[in-house]
């Protein structure tokens, strides 16, 4: 602290439960551009009571010390914050244990940590909850449970909006009494909004209100700590409003004869107001606690366990708490165990810790409760314990979704991608193939090591590798057949390739030839690999007109990206000279030779027995004239029966290529890198014949 730099400019005050200290909040703290809170004790060893400084309290956070309160019990202080010296929108509120001996102060963290600039803050009168106002255009309200442990409240459990119009802001909150009821005053105008609070959670529903004809502000407000009643000090020495809260609603009605002067004089404007009292308390004696009230351990994978969660049991009477017993109990009590700090008696405001762990052994929704044996009312105090148990089975995450394969040459083979898959469930995963389907299955190659099962948080990869065999954009899909749900998954696979080579024409060549028949036609072609291609590409002709042949070489050598020439001849035929000319026997058909033979053998027989008969000249002329008629006969059916058949030459035409114009295909063959046919177009000639 620096003694030369005093703190000023006071802007809250409050007492604490045992009447020996009072807290005075600065706005200039003991540093330049910082805030303070002074602890001061209350002499009252003398005639008069005297305030005797005790320590000096820099606040860390930045901000000012706008509200200063005290937890029912007087054993900690809150110090609401707000915008600083230093310009810092500050909300929420640190939290000091106060030493009950010297009143020095000793921080225990925060209570909220709004995220805009604080207004107002209050407390319920059994310290269970926290509320903290803030907000820059639109104001907020949050509402934190406070641990019986040290006092802190870090996280709002939920979060009043009081837009959507802009300027209302929380200027003034009180707790009723009861704590059943949460009153705010907001900063437009003369308006009190009743807000009724969870008595488990401490959220805020409002229940009455806006009141336009009843006003607050800090300072000048107060709940009564005995009775349903609000104070409220009115300007300019008008007198005490005094309202009468119904415990059933929250309502507010102004009882008769409010408000009361009592004897006020003068005009002179309201300065603040304060009750006398105690506040009640709870039954005298050991009084039991389990905090945090609620224990629902989520979703747990059955035969696994969740994190552990720890409980505090806090004894927040008077007196000793004798603990018997603490034990798990219910349906489900096999889910759930418990380690403890806790002895036998536990000493006042002081707490023991409770550790308890969820393995589920089923799976579904499961139930127990923690049991605390005591000498406390109520005994023996439970907290319920909930949660679900997961059944174990394994589930696929696939990464990347979509693997990206740079553009390559149909005919060579990419760098392969990497796809991990991992299990994500809570049971082994089985791959049981990883196949390719679609359009192009053949362009994509696959390997991997997914052999084995895979453990939950495991994975294992597949290598894809682009080896394309046709030109253009190429597609398909990865399948994964496997035991996770959603089986089979599929991973869309696309890539472009450049064609494996061109085909075009040389120098100087064309693709169209015109000749005339008995001529040949040549056409100098060339093919140019693409990038990255070599190797042989085999040709074939086809196509060539009647009486034509083509001629093309059997196989082209491609590499270098450098262009291959080559030439493709087309002979065509024009007159030609007769071929030797080929006899053609008529054969006649058979049977028709057997009448005639045996018709002159039966001539001939005659012809032999008469030659024996004649003696005299008539005789032997007549024999002569027989044999003459005979002969005759005889070269007649010699000639019927085949005997000295001749032939007939029959000349034939010669071929020539008929005019006209013909399409000459030549078919290129290849094959990739790893021997698969390629996808490959053929090349097309035109040959008009004149």
């Amino acid at each position: 602290m620096n003694s030369n730099h005093a703190p000023t400019r006071p802007i809250s005050i409050t007492t604490e439960k045992s009447g020996s200290f009072v807290f005075v909040g600065y706005y200039d703290g003991d540093f330049v551009g910082s805030s303070s809170v002074v602890s001061l004790a209350i002499d009252t060893s003398g005639s008069s009571p005297v305030l005797v400084t005790q320590q000096s309290t820099y606040l860390s956070s930045g901000g000012a010390p706008i509200q200063l309160l005290t937890d029912p019990k007087g054993l900690r202080l809150y110090v609401g914050l707000s915008q600083g010296q230093n310009g810092l929108e500050v909300g929420g509120a640190e939290v000091y244990s106060i030493n009950p001996s010297s009143g020095a102060l000793s921080f225990n963290g925060l209570a909220d940590t709004s995220a805009g600039r604080g207004h107002s803050n209050a407390m319920d009168p059994q310290g269970r909850f926290f509320f903290a106002g803030w907000g820059q255009n639109i104001g907020f309200i949050d509402s934190c449970m406070i641990s019986p442990l040290d006092g802190t409240a870090r996280l709002p459990s939920s979060t009043v909006n009081l837009g959507p119009n802009p300027g209302i802001l929380p200027g003034a909150m009180f707790v009723d009494n009861s704590g059943r009821f949460l009153y705010v005053a907001q900063d437009t105008g003369a308006n009190v909004v009743t807000y009724s609070i969870d008595q488990v959670t401490g959220a805020l529903t409002q229940v009455q209100g806006p009141f336009t004809n009843i006003s607050f502000s800090p300072g000048t407000s107060v709940a009564d700590p005995l009775g349903p009643y609000l104070y409220s000090l009115s300007p300019f020495g008008v007198g005490i409003h005094v309202y009468q809260i119904d415990q059933q609603s929250g309502n507010l009605t102004e009882i008769s004869g409010s408000p009361f002067n009592g004897g006020m004089n003068g005009i002179g404007g309201a300065s603040g107001i304060a009750i006398s009292g105690n506040q009640v308390q709870a039954l005298s004696g050991p009084a039991a606690t389990i905090f945090p009230s609620t224990a629902n351990f989520g979703s747990v994978t059955v035969g696994t366990s969740g994190p552990t969660r720890v409980f505090s049991i806090v004894n927040n009477g008077d007196q000793a708490l004798a603990i018997s017993s603490i034990s798990i109990i219910g349906t489900n009590a096999s889910s759930f165990s418990q380690t403890n700090t806790c002895t036998a008696t536990l000493a006042p405001n002081s707490n023991c810790s409770v550790s308890i762990d969820f393995s589920p052994t089923s799976a579904g929704p499961l139930l127990a409760t923690l049991e605390v044996a005591d000498n406390a009312p109520a005994s023996p105090q439970t907290l319920v314990l909930n949660g679900a148990g997961l059944a174990a089975v394994p589930a696929l995450t696939l990464s990347p979704t979509a693997p990206s394969f740079p553009t390559i040459t149909q005919g060579t083979t990419g760098a392969p991608q990497t796809l991990t898959i991992t299990n994500s469930g809570n049971a082994p995963l089985h791959i049981s193939s990883v196949a390719g389907a679609g359009p192009n299955p053949s362009d994509f190659s696959f390997t991997n090591n997914c052999t084995a099962a895979i453990a939950p948080a495991g994975n294992c990869t597949i290598l894809v590798a682009f080896n394309p065999i046709g030109p253009g954009q190429r597609t398909a899909t990865l399948t994964i057949t496997d035991d996770a749900q959603g089986s089979p998954q599929s991973v869309s696979l696309s890539a472009i390739a450049n064609p494996a080579f061109t085909a075009g024409v040389a120098p100087g060549g064309a693709t169209t030839a015109s000749v005339t028949a008995g001529q040949v036609a040549q056409y100098q072609l060339q093919l140019t690999p693409g990038p990255g291609y070599s190797g042989n590409v085999s040709l074939v002709c086809s196509g060539a007109p009647l009486g034509a042949t083509c001629h093309v070489p059997s196989s082209v050598s491609v590499a270098n990206s450098a262009p291959s020439p080559f030439t493709v001849t087309v002979a065509t035929s024009g007159g030609a000279m007769l071929p030797p000319s080929i006899p053609i026997r008529f054969t006649p058909v058979s049977g028709q030779r057997v009448l005639p033979l045996l018709t002159l053998g039966l001539v001939l027989l005659v012809a032999v027995k008469n030659l024996r008969r004649p003696r005299n000249a008539e005789g032997r002329g007549r024999l002569m004239g027989c044999s003459a008629l005979t002969m005759a006969v005889f070269c007649v059916f010699l000639g019927i029966a085949g005997c000295g058949g001749g032939s007939a030459a029959v000349p034939q035409q010669s071929i020539i290529t008929p005019a006209g114009t013909s399409t000459i295909v030549i078919t290129p063959a290849a094959t990739s890198s790893s021997g698969q046919p390629l996808e490959l177009q053929p090349i097309q000639l035109k040959l008009i014949v004149k």
